[in-house]
C-alpha cells in the first residue's frame, strides 16, 4: 500500500518500530473517517426549502383576484444524503400545476393540502416525509375578464406646522385597471386607496399607498404614489398701495379716504424676494354705492395675478374706505 506523502515524511527519520505505529494510526484514522462519513450520511434531520409554484394552461383573460403564493415553504425529514440532493436544486424545487384541473366555473381555484402534498411527494424519494408546509393549501379566486379602468380616490388627513401649508394630494397613477367578476365590475365606479394620515408636516410628503379592495377584486397596479405638496411661507408687508376707483360714471369723481393702505400676506419662502406691491391691485367699485347707498365705507377688492401657491392670507390695514362724490 502506497503511503500518503505526509506519512512518508513523518516516518523517514523515525525508527522502524515508530514507523509501524504511525502507519497503523493513520489507517485507523482513515477507517474512522469513512465510518463517520457513512454514519453521518445515514443520520436523519429536518430541512426547509423554498419550492417555486408555477400554474400552466391559464385561459386568456383569466386573472387571479386573490393572493396566489409564488413559493411554497416545505420542511422535509430524511437522511442527509437526500436532503443535500434536494438542496442542490433538484426538480423538487419547482412545482407546476394545471389551472384547468383545480379551477371551477364559479371562479374558485383550490388545491387541498392532501393534494398539494401528493404533488410534492411525486418529486421526492420514497423515504422522504413532509413535516410542514406553508401555505397548507391553495384557495384563491379568479376572474375571466379584460378588466375595467376606474379612478382612484384618496381620503387624506394632513396637517402642517406653523407657516407651512399643504395642497391637494396628487395621485399617480390616478386610475387603475381592476379585475373582478362581471357582476362586480358592472357596478364599480371607483376604487379607494388606503386612508393617509400625516401630522405636522414641514416638507413635501411622498408615499406609496396600497388599495382598499374587496374580496375577489384585484387592481393593477395595486398601489399608487401619493404626493402631498408642502410649501413654507413667510410674512410679507407692502406699504402705501394706491386704491383705484372703478366704474365711476362720466362727470363724477370719487374721493377716497384713505387713498392708500398697507397689505400684509404670507409669501412663498422660495420666491420671497420676487414679489413687489406692483403685483397687487386694490380697488373699490362705484357700483357698490348704487347697491347700498346708505353704506359709509366701500369694501376694498384685491386682485393679483399671483396664484395661491405664491401668496395667500391677505390682510389690509383698512377693510374699507370712506368716500365722497364730486360732480
Amino acid at each position: 500500500m502506497r503511503l500518503p506523502e505526509f506519512i512518508k515524511k513523518a516516518t523517514n527519520n523515525s525508527p522502524i518500530v515508530h514507523r509501524r505505529d504511525v502507519v497503523t494510526f493513520s489507517i485507523f484514522l482513515a477507517v474512522s473517517a469513512i465510518f463517520w462519513g457513512v454514519r453521518s450520511a445515514q443520520e436523519e434531520h429536518d430541512a426547509t426549502y423554498e419550492v417555486a409554484l408555477h400554474i400552466e394552461n391559464m385561459p386568456a383573460g383569466a386573472v387571479f383576484t386573490t393572493h396566489i403564493p409564488a413559493t411554497l415553504r416545505v420542511t422535509l425529514y430524511d437522511n442527509n444524503i437526500h436532503l443535500i440532493d434536494y438542496g442542490k436544486g433538484s426538480s423538487f424545487r419547482s412545482l407546476t400545476v394545471d389551472f384547468n384541473r383545480y379551477a371551477d366555473v364559479a371562479g374558485n381555484f383550490r388545491i387541498s393540502g392532501a393534494e398539494l402534498q401528493s404533488l410534492l411527494l411525486n418529486e421526492l424519494s420514497s423515504t422522504t416525509q413532509i413535516t410542514a408546509m406553508s401555505p397548507a393549501l391553495i384557495d384563491a379566486r379568479y376572474a375571466l375578464t379584460e378588466g375595467k379602468k376606474v379612478p382612484v380616490r384618496l381620503l387624506a388627513d394632513v396637517t402642517t406646522e406653523g407657516n407651512y401649508r399643504d395642497f391637494a394630494p396628487e395621485i399617480r397613477p390616478d386610475s387603475v385597471l381592476v379585475y373582478a367578476p362581471r357582476n362586480i365590475l358592472d357596478t364599480l365606479r371607483q376604487v379607494h386607496a388606503r386612508p393617509l394620515r400625516a401630522i405636522g408636516l414641514t416638507d413635501t410628503l411622498r408615499q406609496m399607498v396600497g388599495m382598499e379592495l374587496g374580496v375577489g377584486v384585484k387592481a393593477t397596479p395595486d398601489s399608487v404614489e401619493v404626493t402631498v405638496p408642502v410649501i413654507q411661507y413667510v410674512t410679507r408687508e407692502f406699504n402705501d398701495i394706491d386704491i383705484v376707483a372703478k366704474d365711476v360714471p362720466a362727470g363724477k369723481r370719487l374721493i377716497l379716504f384713505p387713498r392708500q393702505v398697507n397689505l400684509r400676506c404670507l409669501a412663498n419662502y422660495d420666491h420671497y424676494s420676487q414679489f413687489s406691491k406692483e403685483d397687487f391691485e386694490l380697488s373699490v367699485s362705484y357700483d357698490s354705492i348704487k347697491a347700498r347707498p346708505d353704506r359709509q365705507f366701500l369694501p376694498i377688492d384685491i386682485y393679483t395675478p399671483l396664484n395661491s401657491t405664491e401668496v395667500y392670507n391677505f390682510q389690509l390695514s383698512a377693510q374699507g374706505v370712506e368716500y365722497t362724490i364730486e360732480e
